[in-house]
């Protein structure tokens, strides 16, 4: 199967996006350098940690855990648990995802989430919610990749409903661009690009808009083993490293 088109499921639900109030930015390095945006991976199965230090403090840190396995022609199965937060706020998530090639150029999914939000005030009850989504990703030619995806947000009573559509466009060897649109909060735009350097090495940078983020970061595959590191440039809240390290068996 063409890699960007066998790799739905890593967008979907093997690369974790979280933080306060469940905010869609990236618990994953590589997404996280490429302006938070869902960006197609290679890996078809992967199994890997990620550690997100929201603006460099502690209490805002994100730790996620997530694997990704094939069910040859019967698709993809992918599940994750994200931890936001320390003791006197935290929240969790726990998802599971499924995902098929339908033809030759379209491969389409779901994930079911399951969320919670808790303090140590007694005053305040944890919070729970059940959350679904769906995607599409769809392969228009060799060097073009489209992916949709959308899905329900039963914490924000103002805006219930979330979705975006993205490109993913192989300029030449070694080189992926892309862009983003995400309707999350209010419409934002993602732009990213990467370079592949050998097969093993890569280099990423990013930008979001609302707010402006501008975003860098290196990685590397050594053997079955890899490891991301990104920076977040906030325009008002400073700097926010992250790093995920991965076996792809």
């Amino acid at each position: 199967m063409k890699p960007l088109v066998a790799i739905l499921l890593l967008q979907l639900v093997g690369i974790a996006h979280v933080s306060g109030q469940f905010a869609n930015v990236p618990a994953d390095a590589r997404n996280g350098a490429l302006g938070g945006m869902h960006a197609p991976d290679t890996a078809i199965r992967r199994v890997g940690i990620g550690y997100r230090q929201g603006y460099g403090m502690a209490d805002m840190a994100t730790r996620m855990v997530a694997a990704t396995w094939n069910l040859g022609s019967r698709g993809r199965m992918a599940a994750e648990y994200i931890h936001f937060g320390d003791r006197i706020y935290h929240e969790q998530q726990a998802a599971a995802g499924y995902s098929m090639r339908l033809t030759d150029w379209l491969t389409a999914g779901i994930r079911g989430r399951y969320l919670r939000m808790a303090t140590d005030d007694a005053h305040y009850e944890a919070r729970q919610w059940l959350a679904a989504e769906a995607a599409v990703h769809a392969r228009l030619g060799e060097r073009l990749t489209l992916y949709a995806e959308g899905g329900s947000r039963p914490w924000d009573e103002t805006r219930p409903w979330q979705g975006r559509i993205g490109l993913a466009y192989r300029a030449v060897e070694g080189l992926t661009t892309l862009v983003e649109l995400d309707s999350e909060v209010r419409t934002r735009l993602r732009m990213g690009a990467e370079y592949c350097y050998r097969r093993h090495y890569f280099i990423r940078a990013g930008l979001a808009t609302h707010p402006t983020l501008l975003t860098f970061g290196l990685g590397a595959r050594l053997g079955i083993y890899g490891i991301d590191f990104a920076v977040e440039s906030h325009e008002y809240l400073g700097l926010t490293p992250q790093i995920t390290l991965s076996v792809c068996p």
